[in-house]
């Protein structure tokens, strides 16, 4: 951590070292010249107690001056003083300024050891010394431990000689130095605690306001879970983007990604395996897209890319190619296994627009017609959508305003027995009023719905609606109704079934809910839960559209079937003369019957498919043969009409009666 703020704050670092350097550099400046200063004291004080001495010892000085009636123990109490005062040598200098005697001369101590009466080497005082006739001390530097002292020596008030004292200061600056040393060692203690926490302080808290910073900066450019860039700053690189395409005629293509089923993830798994899902694939995005392209996240589920440099179709199909082979492979997390895919719509750069915001609205139109047509990998924007843009807002405004004053309306189709034609019950088909006497078609709603999100509502809707018809009517007729995959999303489906039931006072037997195969590609588990839960209340389950898509024969055991309903485009390739079409049905029903389930075949409109389904002892026909879909008061006006009779058989010529038609 420290590091990486020296690293970072290089340059206050380097102030702060440098004020240190220089406080130290004072500290041992003046702590040498305290030294010098101490060792200068102690020699002067030295060299005047021992002069002092001198001059109070009339008969040794004497003796030392003149070198005459010397006497060895006077001169070895002298030394010995000497030493004892941490005095190395001393000089006595008559008042001439000749040396007169010396303890030992540093000169010769090679030639001679040191002897009682001393040594003399011939040293004088230079004559600005002699000159001087004051009171004096004259003091030199200090070398090699050594500090050389000369004073006056005088007696009466006559100047008698002159003493130079040697004196070894080596411990005592020694022991000073070594003070000194702790001192500037305290010094810089108490110097970094009081600068260098404090800078270090400074130091952490500004770089935490840089972390604050950087992290409000990424906070306003990139998505926080994916780390692509957000809505905003994808905008401003696109608009800087295009403004210079404008010179160098740049293609482009601006793409729209949805990631279906987010919503389903995230209510069955946990808002944290829908994060990890939305990383994955952000992953993947960035892996197939090239250096100079920009991706964002802009939306919950929603993604966008500018593709650059592109050359005609064969660029945007290659990245549409990559794009899905690398995002549409599974997401293992934990032992759960998802399986994301995307719906794809793009705009052309310059071709259909020149802005952010008009490249995503004419992206959106055609993500909405690739989400409704399944048509392939992408769509991309057409002048013509724009029409089908604003049909499908009204479409919209009409669903919403059905579902808040109770809009819609459901018409009925006729469920005969296969034997004699008898009225088994009846589908319910959702129908949406136009305003002007005529009918939106579900085909044109229902995918609207889904995309918009009001497939829940208007499925509970008609269930309840349903079940509260055929309670006015005879207790043997069914009702049969179609579910989307949403309405068993929540989990609350039994529930809602239940509820309308207990309203109505219906019994479950008399209600058969139909699913189609794609239903049970994803969370089979959750929904076959559902399933079992309303057999339980005796409720029918019949597979809708069985013979297209997948057709897996593992969900007829699988899943807890009571019936299977065969494709009306079976009765179109008959009448088509399609070869093998009464064999495949023959298996299809023998199939059935052998797995305990009834048969309903629908888009039965000729004889010749009556009689044939007969013949194959399918269980029960729905087509218009026997009816069109029509309203509840007309349903029961005519049904009511035809229970008491019973209609043709099949061997009778003509047509038989219509319940209604």
């Amino acid at each position: 951590m420290l590091l990486k703020l020296v690293r970072r704050y290089w340059l206050a670092t380097a102030g702060t070292m440098c004020v240190l350097v220089v406080i130290v550099a004072a500290t041992i400046v003046l702590g040498q010249n305290a030294v010098s200063r101490l060792a200068e004291v102690s020699a002067r004080e030295k060299a005047h107690l021992f002069a002092t001495y001198l001059q109070g010892s009339p008969a040794s000085l004497d003796a030392l001056l003149t070198g005459l009636t010397r006497d060895p123990d006077s001169e070895a109490e002298v030394t010995r003083l000497a030493s004892m005062a941490g005095i190395a040598n001393f000089t006595v200098f008559d008042p001439a300024g000749n040396e007169a005697f010396s303890l030992h001369s540093d000169r010769h101590a090679w030639l001679m050891r040191e002897r009682p009466g001393g040594t003399v080497a011939g040293d004088r005082l230079n004559a600005e010394l002699l000159a001087d006739t004051g009171s004096w001390t004259k003091f030199e530097a200090p070398r090699a431990g050594t500090v050389n002292v000369v004073v006056p020596l005088d007696r009466d008030a006559r100047r008698v000689g002159y003493l130079s004292v040697s004196s070894d200061v080596a411990a005592l600056v020694g022991d000073f130095v070594l003070i000194v040393r702790k001192s500037i060692g305290g010094l810089l203690l108490v110097i970094g605690a009081f600068i260098g926490i404090p800078v270090f302080m400074v130091l952490q808290r500004k770089r935490r306001i840089e972390q604050a910073n950087e992290r409000i900066d990424f906070l306003a450019n990139y998505d926080p879970l994916t780390h692509l860039l957000n809505r905003r700053r994808m905008q401003q690189e696109t608009d800087r983007i295009l403004a210079t395409s404008r010179a160098t005629r740049e293609a482009m293509a601006f793409w729209l990604l949805d990631l279906e089923g987010m919503a389903e993830i995230n209510s069955a798994n946990g808002q944290e395996a829908g994060d990890e899902v939305l990383r994955t694939v952000a992953s993947r995005l960035l892996g197939v897209v090239e250096r100079h392209d920009l991706i964002s996240r802009i939306g919950a589920d929603d993604f966008v890319l500018l593709q650059r440099h592109i050359v005609g179709s064969s660029s945007i199909e290659a990245l549409a190619k990559r794009i899905v082979e690398a995002v549409h492979v599974p997401v293992e997390i934990g032992s759960r296994t998802f399986h994301p895919r995307l719906r794809m719509g793009l705009a052309l750069v310059p071709d259909h627009g020149r802005t952010f915001t008009h490249l995503v609205r004419h992206a959106e139109l055609a993500l909405t017609v690739d989400k409704s047509s399944n048509s392939g990998d992408y769509t991309i924007f057409d002048v013509s959508l724009d029409e089908e843009a604003h049909r499908r807002r009204e479409i919209e405004k009409r669903i919403r305003k059905a579902l808040e004053s109770d809009g819609f309306e459901l018409f009925y189709q006729p469920i005969v027995s296969g034997s004699d034609r008898t009225p088994l019950g009846f589908e319910a088909l959702i129908r949406l009023p136009d305003g002007q006497g005529q009918y939106i078609s579900p085909a044109a709603f229902i995918p609207i719905a889904e995309a918009r999100g009001y497939i829940k509502p208007i499925g509970n809707w008609v269930i309840q609606e349903a079940i509260r018809q055929i309670a006015l009517w005879p207790d043997h007729l069914t009702i049969s109704v179609n579910l989307s995959a949403v309405q068993f999303r929540d989990g609350d489906l039994v529930e809602i079934i239940e509820q309308a039931l207990r309203t109505s006072g219906v019994d479950g037997r008399r209600l058969e809910i139909e699913i189609v195969e794609s239903l049970l590609l994803e969370r089979s588990d959750l929904i076959l839960d559902q399933l079992k839960a309303l057999k339980a209340i005796g409720v029918s389950i019949a597979m809708d559209d069985f013979g297209t898509g997948y057709s897996s024969l593992g969900y007829l055991w699988r899943f807890p079937f009571d019936k299977v309903k065969i494709d009306q485009s079976f009765m179109v390739a008959f009448e088509q003369g399609e070869p093998n079409v009464p064999q495949i049905l023959e298996t299809i029903i023998s199939l059935a019957h052998h797995m305990q389930m009834r048969v309903t075949t629908e888009g039965v409109e000729t004889k010749a498919q009556m009689e044939l389904l007969s013949d194959l002892r399918c269980d029960a026909l729905q087509g218009y043969y026997f009816g069109r879909p029509a309203p509840a008061d007309r349903v029961a006006s005519e049904l009511l009409q035809s229970l008491p009779k019973k209609h043709p058989s099949s061997s009778d010529s003509g047509r038989p009666k219509l319940l209604y038609g």
